[in-house]
């Protein structure tokens, strides 16, 4: 699992916040991103792909034979 500094969990929260509301109303997010919280977003993106790759994998071969 990946460490996240303070620093990274305080913009995750603050994101949070300001994501919720669009989620409850159904809208989109035209918004700047930080260098920072893109950096964040992108290795927590990593570690979902990473941690389903194989159930994935397994999914797809299961379609092609099947």
């Amino acid at each position: 699992m990946i460490e996240l500094s303070p620093a990274e969990i305080e913009l995750l929260e603050e994101l949070r916040e300001e994501l919720g509301p669009r989620v409850i109303s159904n809208v989109g997010l035209p918004a700047y991103l930080p260098a920072e919280l893109v950096q964040v977003l992108y290795k927590l993106v990593c570690e979902k792909v990473a941690e389903n790759e194989l159930p994935a994998a397994v999914r797809k071969s299961l379609k092609e034979v099947s």
